[in-house]
Parts: structure tokens; sequence; C-alpha cells
């Protein structure tokens, strides 16, 4: 009898025009929090377990680079201490470059090619070869083992051999040639045995055990220790804004394209929070239409509602039909927003899988978590507003 008493004066329209505004702001925030859970994987997933984000970065060179030999275009030890210092970098490696010549050739079928080299280091911990042949002992200088980048093979083979019709080369074949290696420096000119063990898909500089550069720049160069020109990063977190902003800063250039997956991740949390922002919007003001709504009918219900409190009935009693009505709509809300997002994210899935090659299905609990909390959040609102407002 009482909730038949106060259902007549309740606006149907009033409730239907709150109802589709909280419907909507509920989907466009559960929707854009589904979308960032299942996009951002695609930036930062890992192809292997054991798989590690790395950048080499160096200083720009410039107009003043060219025309004097005083500015220095290596990293500083204050530098370096700076890198290792940033949340976003885990740990920061030297290259090493040899300070002596170095002249490599190949003898096949009595002749012989051979062309001026270079070498680098870097700390064994930063290179993507496993090789067993990978190592340098002191006592044993007899073979070097030398790792190119996989460019440079293909270069070779798609490049230089396509227009000479000339035979391709695989790594295996690449790895039984034997180079002759000859180092000048200190008034010493030596001979070595090296071979190619590995292609880098990471490191773009021929490179050679960092145990031997250090040997071979203390036996052939006055300059054992030369400060580094590159640096090897390895990134916590690839997707960090700050990346960007702090090389830019330091006018820091990294090789590769690894920095442009940051940028769209960041990129991809702008458009994500200003989506979620609108449907906040939305729900804020749906909730004034409904805080105006419950306060235009505890108004017009007000003598109605004195006279109920008058004969005997309580303030929950009372109180208690109007939460139950913003309570129910909230949970039809809820559970319709809900539904929504599970029906639009096969649609989205297909595009996100012709789009990067792949999709990734999350899981749908943060999404429903996000949902809950806008609800009880609501909901605890309305209670307040109802219980402050029966007296």
């Amino acid at each position: 009898m009482l909730s038949k008493l106060l259902k007549q004066n309740i606006s149907k329209t009033q409730l239907f025009g709150f109802a589709v505004a909280n419907l909507i702001g509920m989907t466009i925030v559960l929707i854009a929090v589904q979308l960032y859970c299942d996009i951002n994987p695609l930036f930062t997933q890992k192809d292997t377990l054991f798989k590690r984000d790395f950048f080499v970065i160096t200083k720009k060179i410039n107009v003043l680079n060219t025309i004097s030999s005083n500015i220095s275009s290596t990293f500083s030890s204050s530098e370096i201490e700076e890198l290792k210092h940033k949340n976003f970098i885990k740990s920061v490696g030297k290259f090493t470059s040899s300070q002596f010549e170095v002249y490599g050739g190949v003898s096949a079928a009595g002749l012989e090619f051979g062309t001026d080299l270079f070498f680098e280091s870097v700390p064994n911990n930063f290179i993507d070869i496993q090789s067993d042949r990978w190592q340098f002992s002191q006592d044993s200088t007899h073979f070097i083992p030398i790792i190119v980048p996989k460019t440079y093979l293909d270069l070779y083979n798609f490049g230089f051999a396509q227009s000479r019709q000339m035979p391709k080369l695989s790594e295996g074949v690449i790895g039984m040639v034997q180079m002759n290696l000859t180092f000048v420096g200190m008034g010493r000119r030596e001979k070595f045995t090296g071979g190619i063990v590995g292609f880098s898909n990471r490191i773009n500089t021929i490179l050679v055990p960092e145990e031997f550069m250090q040997w071979a720049n203390n036996r052939f160069s006055t300059n054992p220790t030369p400060a580094p020109a590159r640096l090897i990063l390895e990134i916590d977190n690839i997707t960090d804004p700050e990346i960007a902003t702090f090389f830019k800063a330091h006018s820091y250039q990294i090789e590769g394209e690894n920095q442009a997956v940051g940028r769209m991740s960041f990129f991809l949390k702008i458009v994500v929070g200003i989506a979620i922002l609108i449907g906040l919007i939305i729900c804020v003001l749906s909730f004034v239409i409904l805080i105006l709504s419950i306060y235009l009918i505890l108004q017009k219900d007000m003598q109605k509602l004195q006279n109920l409190r008058l004969i005997g009935y309580s303030k929950y009693s009372i109180s208690m039909f109007y939460i139950l009505l913003t309570t129910i709509i909230n949970v039809v809300i809820l559970i319709v927003a809900v539904a929504i997002v599970i029906f639009i994210r096969p649609h989205y899935n297909t595009v996100l899988s012709d789009v990067f090659g792949s999709s990734v299905q999350t899981s749908l609990l943060l999404m429903i978590g996000v949902g809950i909390g806008i609800f009880l959040t609501v909901s605890s609102i309305n209670i307040f507003i109802i219980n402050r407002k029966i007296k």
C-alpha cells in the first residue's frame, strides 16, 4: 500500500531520461576501459618469456661537430650516471670502439679479398646471440669471434647478389668462412684469424667480445679506454612517456623504431583517457538529473511524507522505497552497459586483428570492476541524499 501511494507522483519521463543518460555514460567508460585493456598488450607484450627491450642511443651530430673536432659527441661519466638513475632504465652498457687499425681479408680460389674494418664491443648481457664460440682468452688469441648485423647479410643476398646474379649465402655458410685479420698500432703489426659466429637483429655494428676489445686496445692503442659515443640501454617500461621527453630534452637520438611504440602507447593512453573523461562527464550529468528528479519527487511528496510520518511510518520504511527504486535502475544500467561492451568487443577485436595482425583476449574483470565501482559510488550518494531529505 505504501509503495502504491508513493508511486503516484513519480515522473517516469524523468527517470527514463536519467537511465538513458547514465547508460550512455557508463557504456562509454566501460568500452574505453576494455578497449585499453585489449590494445595495450599489443604494444607491451613480449614475443618470448625472456625478451627485453633495448635502445641504442647517440648524441646528435650537427654542423659544429663537423667544423670542430673539439666538440665532443661522446657520453661523459655524469651523463651515464644520470641515465642509470632513471626509473625507466634497468641497465646501461657502453660501446667500446677499436682504437687501432683493422684489416680483414678472405682467401678463396687463390684470390684474396680484403678491406679496412672496425670493431666495437658491448657487455655480454646485451648481446642477443647465444654461441659457444663467443668467448676470448688472452692465453689463446688464435681465433676472434665476430657478430655482424643481420641486415648486412640481407643487403648482400637481396641487393648485391640479386643484381649481380651471384649465389646467395646462408648464415651457416658464412659461419664456416675464416677471416684473416691484421691489427696495426703502437708499432705492432700482428695477424689473427676470425670468424662470424652469429647475426644480430639488435645491434647495428661489428661486434667482438668485450674481453678481447679491452686486451686489444691495451696492446695496440695509447687510448685503451675511450669515452663511449654510443650507449645501449635496457628499458624497464618501453611505454613510459618520460622516455621521449627525456631523450628529446638531452638531444639523444634513438636507433631503430622502438621509440615509436612508446609514443603510440602514450597516444593510446591520451585517447582512452579522453574517452573515459567524456563518459564520466555524461555519468555526472545524468547523476545531476537523478538528483534533481529525486528532489522534485520528494518535494512533491513532502506533504504526503509528513503525513505518513505522523501516522506512524518510520523514516526507514519510507526512504527504502526511493532507495530501492534508484538502486534497481542503477543495477539494470550496469548490466545493460556490460552486455553492450561484451557485444561490441568481438567487432573491434576483428578490426585490431586486421590492423595489428593479431588481437589479445584480456580479462573482463577490470571493466566489470570499474562498472561496479561507478554503481556503488552513484548508489551511495543516492542513499545519502534520500536519507538526508526524508526527516
